[in-house]
């Protein structure tokens, strides 16, 4: 059967026969077909027309009388056009491998966006536009032009996306009626366009993983344009008066930062920044996932919501990719300051997140003050010290213990509000911080509607990030092998997570370490074994393994807070000889076994879907004014 196109690019020329070609071989060369093609020539004086008549074949050509102007043209493409989505391309554009795919999903994902439009890039790479911003002189500027550096580019909705390479939906753009035949042939015609397309509800967006290179003032020159682009500004700024008054000039924002930020993020429903020591990643553990999910819940409770994380350090790249600005500071000071005033929202990601927000809640005295920790440091470090055996390294557990449980505690009382990700940690504030007003938000996770039974699985599992440093995880995997697995019938032990150690080899161990994905291991593994001196690391790990029907053991430390009722005596033990005695009744006991599967599945099912933890952060928008979502979503993962 042969594909039916879902896009027609449409092209107006004037001039420039050498380089339109250039654009078409490209075209041609980088995009998936099927597709369309309209090329409307605007009365070109070097005979461009012509010779598109007599030699351009697989698409159609349109040739004006006269030379009425971009918008003119593109309205007689479109009508011409017979798909569901047109693409404007100017002549002067080269399209890129890849550059497509990146538009389509966007406007598949975002039902709300009329159109999404590419980052272009100037000829040596640098960045020229990704998306611009309109002040209330009526002025637009690029954000972003000069830059080297593209990798902070990110997702987002945007007030305007240059027509030099615009995906848009084709009944969203007769909804306008077009181009406005008020605009003399060139600049700003597309800008109003997408004002008028925003007037009626629809979004603009801004996809970074699509890029386009684009010859700036490809067929006309720079005086010409400049001529040209004042001629059509007195027509947007007539226009569109009403909007333009509650803007902020455009002309001097490099000179008053907080200006550009604002101006960006104006459009935003809410603006909201968290903060953290490192860029979390879902695939290290360590509370990364619950700062993940906390993230994605600000970022799709509304699309065009301003969602941004500050971090010292870490890879920003998965987060950018789900529409997150990621900033990667030296100097948080000076960074707070370029921002002033300009989040509606300020979150403390656990303790190590709250100097951050501590710091920049000085020029931020607008914002609602949330402090979120799946748990408590302190407290991991309270159960560590007992499991350390050198002294030595016992002191600085204990000195690091009081630090933390301080920072936690001055965070509690910084934050109007602070979610935790247990009733065993709701517990511990109310005692500690009677003052702190308290949420429990139970980390989600997705319940495999199908678990895998018996007849697929066999062998251990021991599941969890590792660090440079001594961890409750090392700890824990060390006493398995070492304590708990020359107790049992020979089973084999697999060890997956983020920079397992060496040391962790033995026979019968076999220590895989990273993997892209765990859930092929939840699903094959008859049985985890976590003897964790303490909960941070591993409990979402426990919750992983149980919505994915694998039954778990573990320490009384590390299931704290889990509301595991009568199951306890049957998955939580203390010493290495209790552990490896439950371990083996699972191991043998094919009914028990299955018992156990099923009502796991039900708990995780009863308290920590992805439900449970949305309704818990709706009443956290709520606590900050802001209308919590009315449909759901899917938290997303890297």
């Amino acid at each position: 059967m042969t594909a039916i196109p879902r896009v027609t690019f449409v092209l107006v020329s004037y001039n420039g026969r050498e380089m339109l070609t250039r654009c078409l071989d490209t075209l041609a060369e980088h995009t998936p077909g099927p597709y369309e093609v309209v090329v409307v020539d605007s009365a070109s004086p070097d005979g461009t027309g012509e010779w598109l008549e007599a030699n351009l074949t697989g698409a159609t050509v349109l040739r004006m009388p006269e030379n009425l102007g971009f918008g003119a043209g593109c309205n007689l493409g479109v009508q011409h056009a017979r798909t569901e989505l047109v693409c404007f391309l100017n002549a002067d554009v080269e399209v890129t491998p890849g550059w497509l795919e990146p538009l389509l999903a966007r406007l598949d994902s975002t039902p709300e966006a009329a159109a999404a439009g590419s980052v272009l890039v100037f000829p040596d790479g640098r960045l020229q536009e990704a998306g611009s911003i309109i002040g209330g002189d009526g002025w637009s500027r690029g954000l972003g032009d000069g830059d080297a550096d593209l990798s902070p580019l990110y997702p987002r909705s945007a007030d305007y996306s240059s027509a030099a390479c615009l995906l848009m939906r084709r009944r969203a753009f007769w909804q306008t009626g077009g181009f406005s035949p008020e605009f003399h042939i060139a600049y700003f015609e597309d800008t109003d366009l997408q004002f008028h397309l925003r007037s009626l509800g629809w979004q603009i967006w801004v996809e970074p993983a699509s890029q386009v290179r684009h010859i700036r003032h490809g067929s006309s020159t720079t005086p010409r344009a400049i001529e040209l682009s004042a001629i059509n500004h007195e027509v947007f700024v007539r226009r569109w008066p009403e909007a333009l008054a509650k803007r902020p000039p455009v002309a001097d924002v490099h000179e008053h930062w907080h200006r550009l930020w604002w101006l960006r993020d104006q459009l935003a429903p809410y603006r909201v920044l968290l903060t953290t020591d490192e860029v979390p990643d879902p695939t290290q553990g360590q509370g990364a996932q619950r700062a993940w999910a906390v993230i994605q819940y600000w970022r799709q409770a509304a699309p065009e919501a301003a969602v941004t994380v500050l971090a010292t350090r870490g890879d920003p790249a998965a987060l950018r990719a789900t529409g997150v600005e990621v900033s990667i500071v030296d100097d948080p000071k000076a960074w707070g300051r370029d921002r002033a005033g300009l989040y509606d929202v300020i979150v403390a990601l656990s303790a190590r997140g709250f100097p951050l927000a501590e710091q920049l809640s000085r020029t931020q005295p607008q914002a609602v003050r949330l402090f979120d920790t799946q748990t408590f440091l302190h407290r991991e470090a309270e159960r560590r010290f007992s499991a350390l055996p050198d002294a030595e390294a016992r002191r600085h557990c204990a000195i690091e213990a009081a630090t933390w449980r301080e920072a936690e505690r001055t965070a509690l009382s910084w934050a109007e509000l602070s979610t935790v990700g247990s009733q065993a940690e709701l517990d511990w504030s109310a005692r500690y911080a009677p003052q702190a007003t308290l949420r429990v938000a139970p980390y989600p996770v997705p319940v495999t509607p199908a678990a895998t039974g018996l007849d697929r699985r066999d062998g251990l599992l021991f599941y969890g990030a590792f660090a440079a440093t001594t961890t409750g995880n090392e700890i824990a995997a060390q006493r398995l092998i070492e304590q708990v697995l020359p107790l049992l019938e020979a089973p084999r032990l697999r060890v997956i997570g983020a920079h397992a150690p060496d040391s962790l080899r033995a026979p019968g161990v076999d220590v895989i370490g990273w993997v892209p994905d765990p859930a092929p291991y939840l699903r094959t593994a008859r049985v985890l074994v976590n003897p964790s001196p303490a909960a941070a690391g591993a409990q979402t790990k426990l919750l992983d393994a149980m919505a994915h029907g694998l039954p778990f053991i573990t320490t009384p430390q590390a299931a704290e807070g889990l509301p595991l009722g009568e199951l306890r005596e049957h998955l939580v033990a203390e010493s290495p000889a209790e552990l490896a005695e439950l371990t083996q009744r699972l191991l043998d006991d094919d009914a028990k076994w299955t018992r156990v599967q099923s009502a796991l599945l039900d708990l995780a099912a009863t308290h920590f879907t992805e439900r449970h933890f949305r309704a818990a952060m709706a009443e956290v928008l709520i606590h900050c004014g802001i209308a919590p979502p009315a449909t759901t979503f899917a938290t997303a993962t890297p």
